[in-house]
């Protein structure tokens, strides 16, 4: 009975043995590695009225585990998301959430969370409005300029919509002695000038049909401007001063002869509280252009005594 236990012991430790000399062959053949990635992050169950900004673009993880898993890991295989399923208008946290392929160990992710600003998705048209780039020759005008198409129509956040003042179009015609045609790209502009990123806009450009005209005539004509709205509580509108103060006018004889001066779009003051530059296009004419066609015009404000 006691050789018969002696046998059994002796069988349990070989058999232990063959174990551990096991996992350690293993290990030898296919020890424990690391592989790092960088993965596209995703946005999931965000309404379709809404927009998410400042979402990161990528995410950078490292994951652990057996030497012939990870290289067989790529990075399609991990999935790095957002669930914005609760999300709202405004500011918000949330955490990146990322899922690996199974075998492996997160080891480390370069962002857990992101602060994002969700926005209404909107919708707007606006009207081109051209900008003449260049000096024409002394005697040379435009006669007529065409845009196909003469809108865009503008998408995303409605808070940076509602920043647009114009959409413009750069048209270059410095040299010009003869009609031409040119494809030139849309901008949007703050009512500074200043650009206006991050939306998405339709068509990108414009195809611009110019026709010049030779033995124009040319005069200076002075610079007109007004205020719509009203400036925060407690102060008002000093001054609104033109710069430059007259324009030069330049095309057919019969047009400009009829040009006295040059009405620019009333400067919306709403709420404002310290001096500001606005930057305001010409009218177009058919006949005549306005050199320059942009004129910054700076509205003083200060507090009511």
């Amino acid at each position: 009975m006691i050789k018969l236990n002696q046998k059994w012991q002796l069988r349990i430790i070989c058999l232990i043995l063959a174990i551990v000399l096991w996992f350690v062959i293993i290990n030898e053949q296919n020890p424990t590695s690391e592989g790092s990635y960088t993965v596209p992050v995703t946005v999931e169950n965000l309404n379709s009225q809404y927009i998410a900004a400042n979402v990161p673009k990528t995410v950078y993880v490292r994951l652990q585990g057996p030497r012939n898993t990870i290289i067989n890991v790529g990075a399609s295989d991990i999935k790095a998301y957002i669930d914005l399923s609760s999300a709202q208008e405004g500011e918000m946290e949330v955490p990146i959430h990322v899922q690996i392929p199974n075998g492996t160990e997160l080891k480390k992710q370069s962002q857990n969370s992101a602060k994002l600003y969700i926005d209404v998705y909107a919708v707007q048209e606006f009207k081109l409005t051209p900008h003449l780039t260049g000096k024409l020759p002394d005697t040379v005008a435009i006669s007529s300029l065409r845009m196909v198409p003469d809108t865009v129509v503008v998408s995303g956040a409605r808070r940076l919509i509602q920043q647009v003042d114009r959409a413009i179009i750069n048209i270059p015609v410095g040299d010009a002695d003869e009609d031409f045609s040119v494809m030139a790209p849309i901008h949007l502009v703050h009512a500074d000038g200043s650009s206006v990123e991050g939306l998405e806009m339709t068509p990108w450009q414009s195809k611009v049909n110019v026709k010049v005209l030779t033995n124009a005539v040319t005069k200076r004509v002075p610079v007109y401007v007004t205020t719509t709205g009203t400036p925060a509580d407690g102060y008002s509108v000093k001054s609104v001063s033109p710069i430059p103060e007259s324009v030069e006018v330049r095309g057919r004889a019969d047009v400009v002869g009829t040009v006295s001066g040059i009405n620019l779009a009333a400067v919306n003051v709403n709420g404002i509280s310290e001096t500001k530059d606005f930057e305001m296009s010409a009218p177009s004419i058919d006949g005549a252009v306005f050199t320059p066609d942009t004129i910054k015009v700076t509205v003083e404000v200060g507090k009511n005594e």
